[in-house]
């Protein structure tokens, strides 16, 4: 699953998860994310931080308390985040969509990812 309100983002992310293997949703705000992890369990989540509607960290406990692996994809500084995503691997963007892939594939397989570059 990508959760991000900017269009482009999105988009890069979806191709490069679904070039991996990956079926995707998207989401682009925190209610339509929450939404849809009632109903469904994803095997990973990219997940941005600030959306039109809010902040994602009901999204976040919710994730990490279902145990589903995520990354934080996001233009704010670690200072700036709430400690639920702590449970994630944060990523600041501009990173490219290769590399978020390459995180969310080692969390889906339960090894704990280090980052490239």
């Amino acid at each position: 699953m990508v959760v991000d309100d900017e269009a482009l983002i999105a988009l890069d992310v979806e191709c490069a998860l679904a070039d991996a293997g990956f079926t995707v949703a998207v989401a682009t705000s925190c209610g339509e994310a929450i939404r849809f992890l009632k109903g469904h369990t994803p095997a990973a989540v990219v997940l941005d931080v600030r959306l039109p509607d809010g902040e994602c960290h009901e999204a976040a406990i919710t994730l990490a308390d279902h145990g589903v692996p995520f990354v934080v994809y996001t233009g704010l500084g670690a200072v700036d985040l709430h400690e639920a995503f702590a449970h994630g691997v944060t990523v600041l963007k501009p990173t490219e969509p290769a590399e978020v892939v390459r995180l969310l594939k080692a969390m889906a397989t339960g090894r704990q990812p280090k980052m490239t570059g």
